[in-house]
C-alpha cells in the first residue's frame, strides 16, 4: 500500500482489475536521453484551440486543457482522417499509455489496454452510453469502426469517482458524428431546407479489402438531421499459427465483414435549449479458428467453420439546457451486444443495458465549477449457458466540484454506488496542478476506483461464484508539461495498487462447499502492482494547427502480480514515433511503433515492430472535394504475434478515393 492524497470526503478502498493470462518481460533501460514522446497533441500541454481541445471525459464537463488536473487527450475527426490506421483500436495504439491486443488480424477480438490494466479495466462510452459485454465485463474494439466517428477523449488514469464500475485504467469516450446546419448550396429548395451527400468514401486493398462509406444530412430551421451508412471487409489471413498449444490451427483466411449505420438528429427548442438524439447500428460477422470435442473421443475438430455474428447498438436521447450560471442536461440510454458464436454447437450472449441519467452544473464563480449527478444503470444478460436470465441495477450520486485559485486549479470529485447484486461502494478523486510559469506546470491526482465482477464471473456454471466482491483499488499519479518554444514536452509518472482481485482459483477451499465446484472457481484472491511513466513531445507545433510535424512517445510499464510475477501481453517498454510532412502536394504521415517483449502463458512473445505509411492529396480544382488516400501497413513485413499462437497480417497496401462536399 502506498499513501494517497485524501479527497474532500472519505475515499473507501477501490478495484482494480489485472488480466492473469499472460505477463511482460524486463527489457533495456530506456534511453533517457531522448527525454520525451507523444503521439496526439497532449490535452495538458498544448495551448487551447476552440472548441477542438475542449475534454469532457475528465470531469464529465467541458474543460480547456490548461484546467485539467487529470491526463487526458482528444483525438479529433481531422487527426482521424491523418492516422495511417483502418480500424478503432489502431487508432488508439496511437495515444501514449495504450498498448492493443487482438487474437489475429482486424475483426478478431480486440481489447485495449491503458497504463497496464486489462481490457475490463477500460470503460467505453459510445455517446455516452456505456458498452460492451457484461458476461465478458469488457468491449471488443473490432465491433465499430471509424466512419462515422467525430472525436475520441481518452482518460489516461482513474475516473471511477465519475463513471463508477470498470474506470480503473482509463475511459474512452466515442462520439459520432452528428449533424450540423448546412452552409454551402444544395440546389433548388424550395422550402429553406439542405439536404446534401456530402461525404463519401472508397477504399480498397490486399485481402480483398474494401471500404465503403457515405452520408447525408438536412437542416431546415431549428432542426437537423444526419445518417451514415458504413461499410469494411476483408478476406483476412489466418489468425493461429500452425502448431497452436490447443491444437486449433486450420488453414483458412479467418476474414470479416461489418456494416454500420448511425443516424443522428437535433432540434434546437430556443437559445441555450437543445434536444439531441442518435442511433448506432453495427452488425460484425467474423471467422475464427477453433475446435469442438464431440464423444465419444473428445479430440478437438478444429476444421470446422468457426463463426461469429455481433450486433452493437447504442442509442441515446439527451436533452441540455442553460439558464444563467445554471446548466442541467437529461438523457436515456439504451446500449445492446448481441452475440452467436461457434460451428455446430453455438453460445449465445445478449447483454441489455438501460441508463437515466441527470446532471446540473452551477458556475459559482469565474473558474469555480460544482457538478450533481444522479445515473441509474440498468443490466440483463442472456446466455444459452445459464439456466435463468441474470440481472442487476445501480444508483450512483456524484459531487464534484473544479476551482482555480491563481496559478493553482483544484478538482475534487466523489461518488456513491449503490447496487443491487455486490452493494454499496464510495470512490473519491482529487487532483491539482499548478501553472509554475506560463509555460511550466506540475499537477498530482490520487484517487479509488473499482472493478465490478463480470456475470459470468458472478453466474457461469461451475465456476461464478455469486458472493463475489468488486475489486478494489488506489491511484496516484504526478505530472510535469513544458512548453518550449514551438515544442512541448510532458512526463507522467503513476502507481496502482490492487486489492481483492478476482481470478481463477483451483483450490476449492476457496469456493463454495458444494461439489459443483470440486475443480476451482471465481475467486478474490491476491494483489496487484500496476506501475509505470510516459514520456511525451511534440515538435514543431504550428501556430493555429492541431497537428505537429513529429511525435515522440515512450510508455515504461511494470505489472505484476501479488507473487511478482508479470502481467500477461503487457510489453514491458514501448516507444512510438509519428510524423506529417508536406511535400509537392502530397501530406505524408508515417506511424512507427516498437514493443518489447512480452509473456503469455510461460511462453515469451518476442519484440515486434510495425511501420505503418499514408499519402494524402487533394485532386485540385478539376475535382473540388475529392482526395486520394495511399497507405501501407506493416510496410516493413514483419511476422508480428499480437497474442501467443496469433498472427497479424504481414505487408497491406491500401488506395482510396474521398469526397466531402463541405
Amino acid at each position: 500500500m502506498f499513501p494517497i492524497l485524501s479527497p474532500t470526503w472519505a475515499l473507501s478502498r477501490s478495484v482494480f482489475r489485472v488480466d492473469p493470462r499472460s505477463a511482460s518481460r524486463r527489457a533495456a533501460a530506456v534511453l533517457a536521453a531522448l527525454g520525451a514522446t507523444v503521439t496526439l497533441p497532449c490535452a495538458q500541454a498544448q495551448a487551447p484551440e476552440p472548441l477542438q481541445s475542449v475534454v469532457t471525459v475528465a470531469s464529465r464537463l467541458p474543460q480547456t486543457p490548461d484546467r485539467l488536473t487529470a491526463d487526458a487527450v482528444v483525438i479529433t475527426r481531422e487527426q482521424l482522417a491523418l492516422l495511417p490506421a483502418d480500424n478503432l483500436a489502431d487508432a488508439l495504439q496511437a495515444l501514449a499509455g495504450v498498448q492493443v491486443s487482438r487474437t489475429g488480424g482486424p475483426g478478431q477480438p480486440t481489447s485495449v489496454l491503458i497504463r497496464g490494466a486489462a481490457a475490463s479495466n477500460t470503460l467505453v462510452l459510445v455517446d455516452g452510453v456505456r458498452m460492451g459485454s457484461a458476461t465478458l465485463g469488457q468491449f471488443d474494439f473490432s465491433t465499430i469502426g471509424l466512419a462515422g466517428i467525430e472525436r475520441i477523449e481518452v482518460l489516461r488514469g482513474p475516473g471511477a469517482s465519475v463513471y463508477g464500475a470498470d474506470a480503473v485504467g482509463g475511459v474512452v469516450l466515442v462520439t459520432t458524428r452528428a449533424a450540423r446546419p448546412y452552409t454551402g448550396r444544395s440546389g433548388p429548395n424550395v422550402d429553406g431546407s439542405a439536404t446534401v451527400l456530402n461525404r463519401f468514401a472508397a477504399t480498397g486493398g490486399s485481402q480483398s479489402s474494401s471500404d465503403v462509406s457515405a452520408s447525408t444530412q438536412v437542416a431546415q430551421g431549428p432542426w437537423d438531421a444526419q445518417l451514415q451508412w458504413a461499410r469494411q471487409a476483408s478476406a483476412g489471413v489466418n489468425a493461429v499459427r500452425p502448431g497452436d498449444r490447443f491444437g486449433l490451427y486450420n488453414p483458412d483466411a479467418d476474414g470479416y465483414r461489418r456494416q454500420t449505420l448511425l443516424a443522428s438528429g437535433g432540434w434546437q427548442l430556443a437559445p441555450g435549449h437543445r434536444v439531441e438524439a442518435s442511433a448506432l447500428q453495427a452488425r460484425l460477422f467474423s471467422r475464427y479458428d477453433s475446435a469442438e470435442y464431440a464423444p465419444p473421443t473428445y479430440a478437438p475438430n478444429p476444421l470446422l467453420d468457426f463463426s461469429t455474428r455481433t450486433d452493437t447498438s447504442a442509442s441515446a436521447l439527451r436533452y441540455e439546457g442553460r439558464y444563467g450560471a445554471l446548466t442541467w442536461r437529461a438523457r436515456l440510454g439504451r446500449g445492446v451486444e448481441d452475440s452467436t458464436s461457434g460451428a455446430r454447437q453455438l453460445d449465445t450472449y445478449r447483454t441489455e443495458r438501460n441508463e437515466t441519467g441527470l446532471q446540473v452544473a452551477w458556475a459559482l464563480a469565474s473558474g469555480h465549477d460544482l457538478l450533481a449527478a444522479w445515473d441509474r444503470l440498468e443490466e440483463q444478460v442472456r446466455t444459452n449457458n445459464y439456466s435463468t436470465p441474470a440481472a442487476r441495477d445501480n444508483d450512483a450520486l456524484t459531487l464534484a466540484y473544479t476551482g482555480q485559485f491563481g496559478a493553482v486549479q483544484v478538482q475534487a470529485d466523489g461518488r456513491e454506488d449503490r447496487n443491487s447484486v455486490y452493494g454499496t461502494h464510495r470512490t473519491g478523486r482529487t487532483g491539482l496542478r499548478w501553472a509554475l510559469t506560463r509555460d511550466t506546470s506540475v499537477r498530482v491526482l490520487a484517487a479509488t476506483t473499482f472493478r465490478a465482477p463480470s456475470f459470468n464471473e458472478l453466474y457461469f456454471p461451475l465456476y461464478g461464484v455469486p458472493t463475489l466482491a468488486p475489486e478494489q483499488g488506489r491511484s496516484l499519479e504526478a505530472g510535469l508539461a513544458q512548453r518550449m518554444g514551438r515544442a512541448q514536452w510532458q512526463a507522467t509518472v503513476w502507481r496502482n495498487h490492487v486489492d481483492d482481485l478476482i481470478g481463477y482459483s483451483a483450490d476449492p477451499a476457496r469456493c463454495p462447499r458444494t461439489p459443483a465446484y470440486a475443480f476451482g472457481c471465481a475467486a478474490n484472491f491476491g494483489k496487484a502492482e500496476l506501475k509505470g511513466y510516459t514520456l511525451e513531445t511534440q515538435w514543431p507545433v504550428q501556430p493555429g494547427s492541431a497537428q505537429p510535424t513529429w511525435r515522440l512517445a515512450y510508455d515504461g510499464v511494470d505489472a505484476r502480480d501479488g507473487k511478482g510475477q508479470a502481467l500477461p501481453r503487457r510489453a514491458r517498454h514501448q516507444w512510438r514515433l509519428q510524423s506529417q510532412h508536406t511535400l509537392a502536394g502530397w501530406q505524408l504521415g508515417t506511424a512507427w511503433l516498437w514493443q518489447s517483449e512480452r509473456r503469455e502463458a510461460g511462453t515469451v512473445l518476442r519484440e515486434g515492430t510495425r511501420l505503418d505509411l499514408q499519402a494524402l492529396r487533394k485532386l485540385g480544382a478539376a475535382m473540388p472535394g475529392w482526395s486520394l488516400r495511399v497507405s501501407v501497413l506493416n510496410a516493413l513485413d514483419r511476422d508480428i504475434e499480437p497474442a501467443l499462437d496469433y498472427r497479424a497480417p504481414g505487408r497491406q497496401f491500401f488506395a482510396g478515393l474521398r469526397w466531402e462536399g463541405r
